[in-house]
This record gives structure tokens, C-alpha cells and sequence, in this order.
């Protein structure tokens, strides 16, 4: 049986209910019912069929948050055309890259991406522009040739990789309602106006501005910005009584440095997504906000695979449990299930495969074929379940740390640091040593009011021995003002370690002219 998203799943929604609003950062905005948004993304659709754009043809989308963009992406889906998500702020050689592998039909684009993409092509088009617009208002407003083939491409995501050149995610088009995981995660209901703290150009975005929303009928928020700035997200979520928000860790930290205590927020739902929230945070939100921030786990390769729902009981610092229908087993490398409260690789059963999990890395078959192997689908991260089926967040697969006879995961050293107060983020990796094969080594971002010094470093040391063991005391602690992040926000550890490993190789152990800040050891 055929499966369209659009005409499947969005057409079921309530024609007159408002599907999206989008504001700028003055908090200025625009709306579309859902019955308008069809509209014009049928006329667009209908105008790139002109264009001879036709199923299995690629579409390069370059925009900021705006109503178009929701637009572009449905119109692409309606015709059967695999549209490819592009972050706008990259780097031009990265744009090229993107260009080169994906042979696009045609690059939509916005009034701030127009220009600077007429270089890769003749089919650039800008949906802001008012010529344009007055031109689809020609086309008609039903649609009647929507692809169906469950199996045919649908989208390719770029992975924001932490070193090398992105990886291209490719999946077909069950995909969509392989979010169902993801709303129900949300816990979305056609009531809810959901923001999801995001910028276009990476699949967060589709997640949960886009597919999990659509599926709920849910009202979909989002703001067109240069910078985020948590104090106008604040006064956006007033304004517009936002009931539920997705928003990656750092921005949690961010919210929580601003004055919550006179804010009238209707914020009744409350998720995180991107890497682990630690979960002194999680505390400090549910005492301020009055909301407990579900966690949850996935990929650009899935969707949500592991979750905390509504009503069920949650562990601090888990990622939750597995969501139908992703079978997730912890294993070693040869495939092995583990025992509970056993670190190993996070893994999915493929003997029925589910929806949502891609079909393979497009220029990277060697990588497909590691990840997929013994009948199971690896995720490249490491965690253990416990007794009653929580998985907890380990690592990266290659994030662990070897430190004399134990197995230190960065992450919970980190959650332990930012339980002082004076730390705003961390990061840890393991630095070489001789003896030990490595040494717990934290790079440190510290709030205002604090300095760094000798003092302060031993502090956090032993804060961390105190709070976690002996064995995961950092012995290296540096103080520095930022930490090397991914467009998308994730910490690029690996960068760290290469520091670390630089350093060591050109001078034994210590290299000062190579550090980033102010580096004490703390023996």
C-alpha cells in the first residue's frame, strides 16, 4: 500500500486549526492555518513540477526558520523528491561539498541564501521573493500527483561530524511516521504549541519542528534569529503561550542563568535532545519552571529510539526506556547481549527492521556496512541498561576513557562538575600518561564572578571524587572561555584529544604554548 506524509498524515489534520506561526527576534510574527499552509505548498509543489522536478530528484533546501520553509519541505515530500536539509551559516567549501554529492534539481532558498548560492547553479530559488510569490498564486491549490512508494528515498541528512566531511544519511519514506517514537516522547496533542529550539539544515529539525508536530496537529512555533539570545526566548514563550519546547542542553544551562521567578509561562511539557542532560539540571528546571525535562535518545540515523514518557517513573540521568519498535540491547563487539548494569555498545535489533532507521551512510559504504553487522544496527555510543530496563549514556564508543584498570565515561565526570557553582560547562577527555594509559583531563567554562587558580582546579577535582569515586577525579583541569562545538552544538571532544595527544607528542606531557586557557595539575 502506498504512503504519502502529506496526504496521509497532514491533510488529516483540522484545516482551520493554526499549524504554524513563526516570529522574528523583535517577536513580530506571521501564521497559516493548516488549511492555508497546504495551499501554498501545493502551488509550490505544482510549480516544481513545471520545473520537470520529479520523483528521486534531489532538492538542496538553504533557509532560515520561516513559513516557507515549511513550504519548501512539503511540496518536496508531496512530489516524491528527496529534499536535503543545509545549514546556512557553513562555510562555502562545505556548501560546495553538499552541491557536489547531491547533484540537486534545484536549491531553495531564502532572501538571506540567495545570492550566495547563485554560484552553485541556475535553479536557485528564492520563496521569499515577492515576484515568485505572485507567480504561485497562478498555480492551483490541490495537488494530485503524490508518490507513494514506501520504499523510494525520501531524505538525506549531512551528520554533523566532529571531524572528516559529513556523513550522508539517507532514508526512505517510512521514515516520517517513524516519529510517532518522537511524538509520543513530546507527548504532542493537537492543543499543544510546540517550540523546538533548532535552526534548519539538521534533522532535530525535522524531528520536532516538523514530522512528530504534523503528526499530533499540533500548532508549530519557531523564531527567525541571528544570534540566540535566552532572554527573547523567554519573552517569546509568553507571548505566545507555548505549552511544550524541545531545546538541546545548552540552552537549558542558558535559561537558567536568566531570572525565572516572575515569568508567566504556560510551559506544561518540556523535553531535551542532542547529548545526555545532566541531571542536576533537570533539578534545578523542575524547581524553577515547575516542568520535569524528559530526556530522550536518537539519532540522525532514527528517530527517538529510547525515551521517558508522560506518567512513567524517571531516573535522573537516564535516557529512559526503549520505544516500540526499536529493540535496543546492549552488546559487546561481537554481537553479545550484556548482563544489566554491564557498559557496552547501544545497539538495535534488526531482524524487523524498524521505521525510522535510515537505509545506509550514501558515501560511506564501508561505514554502513561496520555499523550494520550481526543482525544488529550500531549506534556508535556506549551505556548499560539496569534492572528494570533503563539505558544510561555512557559515551561515545570512542569517548571512553582508560585510566590504570578502569573505564571512565566523560560523561558523568561532567555532570559532577557542573553540580559546583562555579562551573557553567565541561567537557572531559582522557589525556596520555605513561603509567596510567591515560589521565582524566576537564576542560572547564567557568561562570562570571569566577577565576581560574590552582585552588579553584584542586576544588573541582576533589568535588568530582567526592561526588563519583577517586578513579574519575580529572588530575588535568584547564580553564578556558568556550569549548570547540559542532554547528549543531555538540561538544567535539575528539578535537580535545587531539590537543591532548599533540601536546604530548611534542613534549612528554605538557605543552603551554598549545593550550587553550589555564592548565593545573592536580596530582
Amino acid at each position: 500500500m502506498g504512503f504519502n506524509f502529506v496526504r496521509d498524515v497532514i491533510e488529516k489534520n483540522d484545516k482551520r486549526k493554526t499549524a504554524l506561526i513563526v516570529a522574528d527576534s523583535d517577536l513580530n510574527s506571521k501564521s497559516e492555518t493548516y488549511g492555508m499552509f497546504l495551499k501554498k505548498s501545493y502551488r509550490l509543489a505544482n510549480y516544481l513540477y513545471d520545473l520537470k522536478v520529479r520523483p528521486g530528484n534531489r532538492i538542496m533546501i538553504m533557509m532560515e526558520n520561516s513559513l516557507e520553509i515549511y513550504h519548501g519541505v512539503t511540496a518536496s515530500i508531496a512530489l516524491g523528491a528527496v529534499y536535503a536539509p543545509t545549514a546556512s551559516i557553513l562555510p562555502d567549501a562545505q556548501i560546495q561539498y553538499r552541491v557536489d554529492h547531491l547533484h540537486p534539481k534545484v536549491i531553495l532558498a531564502d532572501n538571506g541564501s540567495c545570492e550566495r548560492l547563485k554560484q552553485y547553479g541556475d535553479r536557485v530559488i528564492n520563496l521569499e521573493d515577492g515576484n515568485l510569490s505572485r507567480e504561485l498564486e497562478e498555480y492551483p491549490e490541490t495537488f494530485t500527483r503524490f508518490f507513494d512508494d514506501p520504499s523510494a528515498d525520501h531524505v538525506i541528512f549531512f551528520t554533523s561530524g566532529t571531524e572528516g566531511n559529513p556523513k550522508m544519511v539517507l532514508h526512505n519514506n517510512s521514515y516520517p511516521m517513524g516519529h510517532k517514537t518522537t511524538a509520543k516522547w513530546l507527548d504532542l496533542k493537537a492543543h499543544d504549541t510546540h517550540w523546538n529550539i533548532s535552526s534548519p539544515g539538521w534533522a532535530k529539525w525535522g524531528w520536532s519542528s516538523y514530522y512528530s508536530p504534523m503528526i499530533a496537529g499540533s500548532t508549530v512555533f519557531n523564531m527567525k534569529y541571528r544570534k540566540f539570545d535566552p532572554e527573547n526566548a523567554l519573552n517569546a514563550m509568553e507571548k505566545f503561550s507555548i505549552t511544550s519546547i524541545c531545546a538541546p542542553p545548552t540552552v537549558w544551562r542558558m535559561f537558567l542563568l536568566q531570572d525565572l521567578t516572575s515569568r508567566r509561562l504556560k510551559l506544561r511539557k518540556a523535553a531535551s535532545a542532542g547529548e545526555p542532560l545532566n541531571p542536576e539540571i533537570i533539578d534545578r528546571i523542575r524547581n524553577t519552571l515547575g516542568v520535569t525535562v524528559k530526556d530522550g535518545y536518537g539519532q540522525s540515523e532514527s528517530t527517538l529510539m529510547v525515551g521517558n514518557l508522560e506518567n512513567q517513573r524517571i531516573k535522573p540521568g537516564s535516557m529512559g526506556k526503549p520505544l516500540d519498535p526499536y529493540r535496543i540491547l546492549i552488546v559487546d563487539e561481537s554481537g553479545n547481549r550484556l548482563p544489566p548494569n554491564t557498559a557496552g555498545y547501544i545497539a538495535v535489533d534488526v531482524s524487523r527492521r524498524p521505521e525510522g532507521l535510515f537505509v545506509s551512510y550514501m558515501n560511506d559504504p564501508s561505514l554502513t556496512a561496520e555499523r550494520f553487522r550481526n543482525g544488529l544496527y550500531y549506534t556508535g555510543d556506549m551505556g548499560y541498561m539496569d534492572d528494570d530496563g533503563y539505558v544510561w549514556f555512557v559515551s561515545r564508543s570512542d569517548d571512553v576513557i582508560k585510566s590504570s584498570d578502569y573505564r571512565i565515561g566523560p560523561f558523568e565526570v561532567e555532570s559532577a562538575l557542573l553540580r559546583h557553582p562555579a562551573v557553567a560547562e565541561s567537557a572531559v577527555v582522557g589525556t596520555p600518561d605513561e603509567i596510567r594509559g591515560d589521565l582524566v583531563k576537564a576542560f572547564v567554562v567557568l561562570k562570571s564572578g569566577y577565576s581560574p587558580s590552582e585552588d579553584l582546579a584542586r576544588e573541582l577535582s576533589m568535588h568530582v571524587r567526592n561526588l563519583v569515586g577517586p578513579h574519575a577525579r580529572p588530575k588535568k583541569i584547564e580553564f578556558v572561555s568556550d569549548l570547540p562545538k559542532t554547528i549543531s552544538g555538540k561538544i567535539i571532544r575528539k578535537e580535545l584529544r587531539k590537543i591532548e595527544l599533540e601536546k604530548y607528542r611534542g613534549s612528554g606531557s605538557r605543552n603551554e604554548e598549545k593550550s587553550m586557557g589555564f592548565e593545573f595539575y592536580v596530582d
